[in-house]
């Protein structure tokens, strides 16, 4: 995920009160591989109505289910800070689709349109709409302010497109002179360097006196009166002219001066409220005047209900309404635009999801909320895992009241109430009995598949994991999406290696394709068996072969099975594949050939020849150490499982613990029949485990401070004329 300007000032609020936890920008993503999750977690989101989702992706599920959205097939990660994903999970990002060109007008929109398209098209078409007029410029001579998408700035509209649509009105009116229309289109072209937000303005932009004297050129000019005052904050004049232009024998004028006059009221209601951070203080808002723009917006919309600002003017409503903290009709403006075509909105959905879980989410309360959408978003949040100690956030009789206000969608309410029980009540049975009958018929819409998705996990939660699976391989059947079919891969690998029977999930009829979700079953439990077959399998994929041939000579080697690992070293490809930076499981790392430099050491070959013949070697131990060491696997991924919730959580088919070189140095440390130079280089070794930092960094391990003090004395008196005596300055 990345950062962007526009997003400071809604992390910044949403930050502070929304109960929402925001994804940040500056983190790197990957997914959690589980199905249960009461808690949020927005980098694992699941294509079904999770408590665990965050609240924008079941907002996207239920937009997408309705046909208002369409999510892009199949998912991808959206970015470099995105990584380890198929299609399910899925990190929030991944479901916005290409964002669409958005069509200027001339009058401002809430829009930011500078900072992110390209300036050179825009430029060229405003110049094109000029010179049809008779206007040529120099080169360089077009300039924009540029804002960023924060709020309250009226002046990031005064832009080239609503200035090249002006010039198109100028061109398309007979009753100017070709002197009256050059002259006020130069004028809105210099009108582009005014803005009140403070920086020294030009001191006149409009016409000389006597330029202009046709009737429609005085209706163009008292336009150009108000819109320079608009975007120097003079809103007395401002308002003056638009009134004036109400009765404007010009259609396109009377239009944009009912709306702008609308634009006006907001801007001086909401003037000096926001702070540099684009936060409102909303106890200094003129609230009589956002009541008047309220008023004006909906008289211009009721004029004009196709007019050209229309979808601007409608958008403009939530602002008001979000200054007026009146989230009732805040609410009721979102839950409009989500049932709109894009062209009525002033927005896209995306951006709309975004706006309303910065600036809605933070103070909503459930009876704020008509719309059975927004509603279940709500409730889906309410039943995430409460604080320690703490009742759940919405209770079973509080859900349950909510029966007729999902009136309309009586199986949503139904599901809300089931995953109650199961996510708040952890009562399986009764989410189980709460649940309609499962219907093998019906289409696996959003609602549907939540529905199943919740079986298959109260069943799992009884301990009927057979019934679970049999339930997975059967939504199998039923058409799923490349979203929905993604969950079930991961619901039934989790469900069988559960069961002891992952070798089930690599045969070739296997239903689980995910690459990660193979990958990861197989770094995590898998039996030496399996990973030598797949380790082999022409059928698979070089990926998943590199992971089970790695997997398989670490785990021999580092389990202690070295006759295991002699035996299955001559699977490494011939001629050996070169170790690249980056590949952490790069085969070609089992192919070590030892070390002469510093403390001698034979090739890994004959280190696990000598370990096997001898388990106590002193030199072989050390040596393994020393692989494990340059190879850096010290804390390696493949010494740990995930949690037991998640895939690859399920028992390990490798028996004991991983090979620590710590506890192989003070084996050899010892070891009285060890050599001198062998105990040394263990005593080193041992001693700057804990460096730099006085933290141990070769396994998890709390030695004391004054055992790592007697071990450097050790080396520095029984072993100083040692070379690594003389190399170990500290002890941390």
């Amino acid at each position: 995920m990345k950062t962007s300007p526009r997003l400071l000032p809604l992390l910044i609020l949403g930050g502070l009160a929304s109960p929402a936890a925001h994804a940040s920008y500056d983190f790197f993503c990957s997914p959690t591989w589980a199905l249960v999750e009461d808690n949020l977690n927005t980098c694992s989101n699941l294509p079904f109505l999770s408590p665990g989702n965050d609240s924008r992706a079941n907002l996207k599920l239920l937009l997408a289910d309705a046909g208002r959205l369409s999510l892009p097939s199949p998912l991808q990660a959206s970015s470099d800070y995105e990584g380890g994903y198929a299609q399910a999970p899925f990190a929030l990002d991944m479901l916005n689709p290409a964002a669409p060109e958005s069509e200027a007008t001339e009058a401002p929109t809430d829009v930011d349109t500078t900072a992110t398209e390209s300036v050179s098209p825009r430029v060229e078409n405003l110049s094109l709409a000029l010179e049809q007029i008779g206007v040529k410029l120099e080169d360089g001579a077009l300039a924009e302010q540029q804002f960023a998408e924060g709020e309250g700035s009226r002046c990031r509209t005064n832009n080239l497109d609503t200035t090249q649509a002006f010039v198109e009105q100028l061109a398309s009116t007979s009753g100017l002179s070709a002197e009256e229309r050059k002259a006020l289109a130069i004028s809105r072209v210099n009108l582009l360097t005014v803005c009140g937000e403070g920086d020294p303005q030009p001191a006149d932009v409009l016409p000389t006196a006597g330029t202009v004297t046709s009737a429609d050129g005085q209706a163009y000019l008292a336009y150009l009166t108000g819109a320079d005052a608009f975007y120097r904050g003079d809103f007395g004049t401002a308002r003056e002219r638009f009134t004036q232009l109400a009765d404007s024998p010009q259609p396109w004028i009377k239009e944009a001066a009912l709306y702008l006059k609308a634009r006006v009221s907001l801007n001086q209601a909401q003037e000096g409220a926001f702070d540099e951070y684009g936060i409102p203080d909303l106890a200094k808002v003129d609230r009589t005047l956002l009541d008047a723009s309220d008023n004006e917006f909906k008289a211009y919309l009721t004029a004009y209900p196709e007019g050209a600002y229309a979808a601007s003017a409608r958008g403009l409503l939530r602002r008001i309404y979000w200054l007026l903290d009146d989230n009732r009709r805040f609410a009721a403006e979102f839950a409009w635009q989500f049932a709109q075509d894009d062209a009525k909105r002033n927005l896209g959905l995306p951006e709309l999801v975004e706006e309303l879980d910065v600036k809605l989410l933070p103070a909503l309360k459930p009876e704020d909320l008509q719309d059975t959408a927004l509603l279940a978003m709500a409730d889906l949040m309410r039943l995430r895992r409460p604080a320690e100690g703490e009742p759940p956030l919405i209770s079973l009789e509080q859900l349950q009241a909510q029966k007729q206000r999902f009136a309309d969608r009586p199986a949503l309410h139904a599901y809300l109430v089931a995953a109650w029980h199961f996510y708040r009540g952890h009562d399986a049975a009764k989410a189980l009995a709460a649940l309609p009958a499962e219907d093998p018929q019906a289409r696996l819409d959003l609602v549907t598949f939540s529905q199943e998705t919740l079986r298959g996990l109260a069943l799992e939660a009884k301990g009927d994991a057979e019934g679970a699976y049999a339930l997975w391989q059967r939504l199998l059947q039923r058409q799923p999406s490349e979203l929905q079919r993604g969950q079930l891969e991961l619901a039934i690998a989790l469900n069988r290696s559960r069961a002891g029977q992952v070798d089930a999930l690599f045969t070739a009829d296997s239903p689980v394709r995910t690459a990660p979700i193979r990958e990861i079953l197989l770094r995590n439990v898998a039996s030496a068996d399996l990973l030598r077959r797949q380790a082999v399998d022409s059928a698979a994929p070089q990926r998943e072969r590199d992971t089970a041939l790695f997997t398989l000579l670490y785990k021999d080697l580092v389990f202690g099975d070295y006759a295991a690992f002699l035996k299955d070293q001559p699977l490494i490809p011939s001629p050996t594949p070169k170790v690249e930076d980056g590949n952490e499981l790069a085969v070609g790392r089992f192919a070590w050939s030892g070390q002469q430099d510093g403390y001698a050491c034979p090739s890994l070959t004959e280190v696990a020849t000598r370990l096997q013949g001898n388990a106590k070697d002193a030199q072989a131990g050390n040596c393994l150490g020393e692989f494990i060491r340059t190879n850096g696997f010290d804390g390696f991924s493949l010494n740990t499982q995930p949690p037991k919730g998640e895939l690859g959580g399920s028992a390990s088919q490798f028996p004991g613990k991983p090979y620590s070189r710590l506890v192989g140095y003070m084996a050899v440390i010892d070891d009285a029949k060890a050599s001198d130079d062998d105990r040394a280089y263990a005593l080193y070794r041992a001693v700057n485990c804990y460096a730099p930092a006085g933290y141990n960094t070769c396994d998890d391990q709390d030695i004391s401070k004054a055992q790592r003090k007697q071990w450097f004395q050790a080396l520095k008196t029984r072993y100083a004329k040692s070379p690594w005596a003389e190399a170990l300055k500290y002890y941390w």
